[in-house]
């Protein structure tokens, strides 16, 4: 495997304000600053010694929130997992979906989970009366393991811990299982949640923190990081494997890699040396000119002292190769979203694929003076302070380098390359594509609808083809179904919008597949079959329609066929769609539950206001009236009405 290049595939994050990566683009486009005073806990009780704290951070929203019934998860074990067991595992799937590989094929394969973390604070809340379900949920070794056990995957569920570099050292990890051929997919990233205020009370005490609430990264005023939340997921494969398979690849990882400080000024302490020699050594393994480099996501948390470290290492390791200055642009995610510590190198590796994405750099904020300790004039580097737009030289693909270090000493840096050219195979355009959406409930799959009909309205050029082979071979198929058949993204819009505004489609069919019905009769299933097989090599286009109608009601009846021999030509790629719409219900341990010397250092859980004990919340759609309830036991009609030694509803 030396010298095979990876692909991004898939890729999936929440942060700040932003619950969906194409939220978090709008944000570093704009140059948003999204820190904001701490509201999760009345940190001034803890610092009543001192005048100036930390104050400011990036919160995730709804850390409460989940949707344990889609991962086969009880409502006790979810309200005693650690949040970030939580959002990791519903952000691997999302990864998958984005990536199109979130459908029964992924069953039983080798695919490895890597995730970058810490322990968890979740359990210095409880109790000594926690359930056993308490012990496995905050374990951090079974952060990966969850989507590897939900999925059945046969590679490695890896965690790891190197403080600030993480997610980073995840990723690289991932990439070498890769390389050497341990595994065919990885899912890798990291996850960082703060449900006590510890790390303000530890990190402030040591100083590290910014008393001013800003990440100041290379700026003059930089006086320490701001703590931030996130999680981020990406999904990895060989890039020869990823365009066989007509995946859509969102950027290649030229190369990456690890090292240690050793002995330093320190424990906590960076090396200049052991950063430079590491960023050198990756430079010549993998034959990468840094002058051909256009972009550096630098760690950058915005310490006086560790920000001219990092930027003089990253200048002598480019000045080996070229004495051209102010060429490539610099800055850190961490000026927008704060420092989000285990997951801050895959918050990094977003920003850049993103930004490959878009064709465009984005704003370092909060940048005004440069550090004093820092030559940026006879430097390869300038700080980027507008949205520019990213131009790589005539012949050269776009290329950026990351890196990330942790307060452990162990470094990581990496080198993203835009995609190469993958062309396109040939294809039969067909008169119509069926189109399958499903969820575990109605107005789940409304809410599919409806982001599938503005997704189609945003990208009318893509292929209606590529999005039925995406969401039939790419997606798991629920109970609660919705069918159509398209012949283009405009006609998909069209149809989708009228049902989710009228409530009903003369062309739009929906049903719903109980498992304790669904009996598939043979004769039906050889038709099914049959029909696949002729709509794959269709003949008049009024015998293609209904070969494939009778297809669409036999995948509303929750038959099982082979629906990726529709397209068994091989010439339709994944492509990224809108992803599942989990369900938002809160699951935190009863307030009953938390140790009285901890109720301080509780979060406030805010439960969606109820509008009776027995029906919480309206989540009713334009064409049904439903409403859903999240119970934790403590209730007076489960608490007091025990039949077995099982809390059970009252009868009546």
């Amino acid at each position: 495997m030396t010298g095979e290049t990876l692909a991004v595939v898939g890729m999936s994050g929440r942060f700040a304000q932003s619950n969906e990566l194409h939220d978090l683009w709008g944000h570093l486009a704009n140059g948003t600053d999204l820190v904001q005073p701490v509201t999760r806990w009345n940190l001034a009780q803890y610092f009543q010694d001192r005048e100036r704290y930390c104050n400011h951070g990036s919160f995730l929203d709804d850390i409460d929130k989940f949707d344990p019934a889609f991962f086969n998860i009880s409502g006790v074990e979810a309200s005693w997992m650690d949040p970030q067991q939580r959002v990791f595992l519903e952000e691997c799937w999302k990864a998958l979906e984005d990536a199109g590989y979130a459908g029964i094929a992924m069953q039983g394969r080798n695919g490895g989970v890597y995730v970058g973390c810490g322990v968890s604070d979740y359990r210095q809340l409880f109790s000594d009366r926690a359930p056993a379900q308490s012990m496995w949920g905050n374990a951090s070794s079974i952060i990966p393991a969850r989507i590897a056990y939900y999925l059945d995957l046969q590679g490695a569920a890896v965690s790891v811990d190197t403080a600030c570099s993480s997610s980073l050292v995840a990723i690289h990890l991932a990439c070498q299982a890769l390389l050497s051929g341990e595994i065919d997919f990885a899912l890798a990233g990291g996850v960082s949640i703060q449900c006590t205020p510890d790390l303000y009370t530890s990190a402030g005490r040591a100083e590290m923190l910014s008393a001013s609430g800003r990440c100041y990264t290379l700026d003059e005023r930089a006086d320490g990081f701001v703590p931030g939340e996130g999680v981020g997921v990406v999904v990895l494969k060989r890039l020869s494997d990823a365009v066989e398979a007509g995946d859509h690849v969102y950027a290649v990882i030229r190369g990456s890699g690890i090292n240690q400080d050793g002995t330093s000024n320190g424990i906590t302490a960076p090396s200049a040396k052991s950063q430079e020699q590491l960023e050198c050594r990756l430079y010549e393994r993998h034959n990468v000119d840094p002058e051909h480099i256009q972009m550096v996501e630098m760690h950058g948390t915005g310490t006086k002292l560790g920000d001219p470290i990092e930027f003089d290492a990253l200048a002598r390791a480019f000045r080996k190769h070229t004495a051209k200055k102010q060429f490539c642009a610099v800055g850190s995610i961490k000026s927008n979203i704060g420092h989000t510590t285990a997951a801050a190198g895959v918050a990094g590796l977003l920003k850049i694929l993103l930004s490959l994405k878009h064709k465009k750099i984005p704003p370092s904020i909060h940048f005004k003076n440069g550090n004093s300790h820092i030559d940026f004039e006879n430097s390869p580097f300038y700080v980027n302070t507008a949205l520019t737009d990213w131009v790589a030289p005539r012949s050269q693909r776009r290329m950026a380098a990351l890196s990330s270090f942790g307060f452990s000493g162990t470094n990581a840096h990496m080198l993203v390359e835009e995609a190469p050219p993958i062309p396109r195979r040939s294809m039969v355009a067909r008169p119509g594509y069926l189109i399958a959406l499903s969820a575990e409930t109605p107005e789940q799959l409304y809410q599919q609808a409806q982001r599938l009909a503005a997704h189609c309205r945003q990208n009318i050029a893509t292929n209606c083809g590529d999005v039925s082979f995406t969401l039939l071979t790419g997606r798991r198929h629920l109970r609660h179904r919705l069918s159509c058949i398209a012949a283009s993204c405009e006609e998909l819009d069209i149809l989708l919008t009228e049902w989710s505004e009228r409530g009903r489609s003369d062309r739009v069919f929906v049903s719903e597949v109980h498992e304790y019905q669904r009996q598939e009769r043979q004769p039906d299933k050889e038709l099914g079959k049959v029909c696949v097989r002729k709509c794959a090599a269709p003949e008049a286009d009024e015998a293609y329609h209904d070969n494939l109608r009778i297809v669409a009601e036999l995948y509303m009846k929750g038959y099982e066929l082979d629906y990726a021999e529709l397209f068994i030509d091989g010439s339709y790629q994944r492509v990224s769609l809108p992803t599942y719409p989990f369900a938002r219900e809160s699951y935190w341990i009863p307030q009953s539950e938390i140790r009285p010397w901890r109720e301080a250092a509780a979060p406030s859980i805010s439960m969606t206001q109820r509008l009776h004990v027995l029906v919480h919340e309206d989540v009713s759609v334009s064409n049904e009236s439903r409403y859903s309830a999240s119970f934790d036991g403590t209730e007076f009609f489960l608490r007091d009405h025990v039949i077995g030694g099982r809390k059970l509803l009252p009868g009546v």
